[in-house]
């Protein structure tokens, strides 16, 4: 695998490759390379900048129109294609290379460098649609005393996933199956199970599916299907793109089959009467679905395929997944009742093991040829943090650095790390096609006067809520907003995160900043009535350890919880009233 180059003549940059399957550096790891300069001509003294950019861009076409009156005075209507265009940046870092004094013409100079990729970045990603487009790019600049500018694109990769899944049990349900939106023909209950909604582009979802038909109606099929959408902006303008990325068959089973007239009518008439046979006969449906589900006996594998869009959400860019299970009846208007389940896509947990930082094959000594008198002298840059030692920092040249720089003289290497990095940026659009002009401007994020307010913003429009969320915690001056924070403030802001499968962590990592540290059960019932069905047994999971009063308001937190909901978090209520039994007794 080669490393990515670009060159203007005067000056190139090399990337060394990362080891990855499609050749992209992950977020959270080092990107690290060389870039080459040669002096045109005698100079004093020249300083060698670069900069990485990541941004979110986005076009959206949208026709204008206008009415005339021609010289008949009739009135006449002219439609105009319009393009607005918008971008926000996701990162930014600055860095210093060094400067060279005293060069001589045709001298060259190698500047290496590496440099710690923040490690909730979004992975790049292209997309059309009706001539707009939506799409995360990321590049590498560099400059000599602002000329001599030259650029260099390259790919980055979601952190890999956390290995521990987050599985979704969709608890039986029962569904009343109606033809012509009126007439009642019976009912069907149905559950399933995933085994885990945090998938890997390329890997494999697990989904087991029961059902129960006590209908007259006939079931034709019933599918499993990923939906992948894409919704960007530019300005007030939109556009958005779906598709179906994989799908798949549930076999037939003996418990799909209709009812009879006679059997239909006498659960008609205890339906009416409403007696134990009636609860009884759904007592046992409830049973045989949930038996069915875990013993796994209607399984599915369904392959997410590589070309997958990483779930994300940004200011102007927004990718969301959802797993759809439809059950298809036979005959004409009659609904077909469906089970919905969001579900995250992003990188792999395996590659958490597999990627290794670029290690390119042929080692600085043997790769670069220093002149033992130089023409020149080479400064570092005085910006750059202290160096570790050669071995700490495993600094390697590129495996194929270009044959015209062979004579370069090396520069001592810049490391920068995440701290120097800046993340997040103001989102701006404009008309027309010009957008060069406009992409290489950087609005930075100016200070935010600590605020609730300003908080639920910065999450809102944060590349990572997490991040976001962790830097205001280990802010001091922001202490006063948390320590504030009153039950239904803190529902704002587990709210604001607009990717819910993020609520949960951002719920437990607020919780012990709360009141200074005193989280009581009012803050529990205040998550649980703001987060969506399915995350809510996860998050008690999450938060109940941090609960200060849970031994005497334990029957209130229930009171909140369902049947099937107190099941599932029966465990972690025994581990989360052990907890705060040892805190109580120290």
């Amino acid at each position: 695998m080669g490393n990515t180059s670009s060159s203007n003549g005067t000056l190139s940059i090399v990337l060394d490759s990362p080891q990855t399957p499609n050749a992209s550096f992950v977020a959270g790891r080092t990107l690290s390379g060389s870039v080459f300069a040669k002096a045109t001509s005698n100079v004093n003294a020249v300083r060698i900048d670069a900069y990485i950019t990541g941004k979110e861009r986005t076009r959206v076409r949208y026709t204008e129109t206008t009415t005339y009156r021609d010289g008949n005075g009739n009135t006449r209507t002219r439609h105009h294609t319009r393009y607005r265009h918008a971008e926000r940046s996701i990162c930014r870092v600055n860095v210093n290379l060094g400067q060279v004094d005293n060069a001589q013409a045709g001298a060259q100079f190698r500047f290496p460098f590496r440099i710690e990729l923040p490690p909730d970045l979004p992975s790049s990603m292209y997309i059309m649609r009706n001539g707009g487009y939506s799409k995360i790019d990321y590049k590498f600049k560099a400059h000599v005393g602002g000329h001599h500018k030259v650029e260099q694109l390259f790919n980055v990769m979601s952190a890999p996933l956390s290995m521990q899944p987050v599985p979704n049990l969709v608890p039986p349900i029962v569904r009343d199956v109606q033809s012509c939106c009126c007439f009642n023909m019976g009912t069907i209950t149905m559950g399933a199970r995933i085994a885990n909604t945090r998938i890997g582009r390329g890997e494999t979802a697990i989904i087991d599916f029961a059902c129960k038909n006590q209908s007259r109606q006939r079931i034709l099929s019933v599918t499993v299907e990923i939906k992948q959408e894409v919704n960007w902006s530019a300005g007030y303008h939109r556009e958005y793109s779906t598709n179906v990325l994989a799908r798949r068959l549930f076999n037939r089973t003996e418990r799909w089959g209709e009812m009879s007239k006679e059997e239909a009518k006498a659960k008609a008439q205890s339906r009416k009467n409403n007696t134990d046979s009636h609860r009884d006969r759904n007592q046992q449906a409830l049973q045989i679905i949930h038996k069915a589900i875990f013993d796994g006996e209607n399984r599915v594998l369904l392959n997410v395929p590589t070309s997958a869009l990483q779930t994300y959400h940004g200011a102007l860019v927004q990718v969301g997944h959802q797993m759809k299970i439809k059950i298809t009846f036979d005959g004409m208007c009659i609904d077909h009742p469906t089970i919905t389940v969001p579900i995250y896509l992003g990188t792999p947990t395996s590659y958490g093991a597999q990627i290794a930082s670029p290690q390119p094959s042929i080692p600085v000594a043997t790769a670069i040829a220093t002149p033992s008198a130089p023409p020149m002298g080479v400064t570092p840059s005085p910006s750059a943090p202290p160096l570790p030692s050669e071995a700490e920092i495993d600094l390697t040249a590129p495996s194929a650095p270009p044959a015209e720089w062979a004579a370069a003289v090396t520069s001592v290497p810049v490391v920068v790390g995440q701290a120097d990095v800046v993340v997040g940026g103001k989102a701006e659009d404009f008309d027309g096609e010009g957008g060069a002009a406009h992409a290489s401007a950087f609005v930075p994020v100016a200070e935010v006067v600590p605020s609730l307010g300003n908080l639920i913003n910065e999450i809102k429009f944060a590349v990572s809520p997490s991040d976001t969320v962790r830097k205001r915690l280990d802010d001091k001056k922001w202490s006063p907003v948390f320590n504030a924070m009153t039950p239904m403030d803190y529902s704002s802001v587990i709210k604001a995160v607009a990717i819910e499968f993020d609520q949960p962590d951002i719920a437990a990592l607020i919780a012990p900043a709360v009141r200074g540290g005193n989280f009581t059960h009012e803050y529990v019932i205040a998550a649980l009535r703001v987060v969506s069905d399915w995350l809510r047994s996860p998050t008690i999971a999450k938060i109940l350890p941090f609960c200060k009063d849970l031994h005497s308001n334990v029957g209130k937190i229930k009171g909140e919880l369902t049947d099937w909901e107190r099941v599932c978090t029966e465990r972690d209520f025994e581990q989360a009233l052990a907890i705060n039994g040892q805190e109580s007794l120290a």
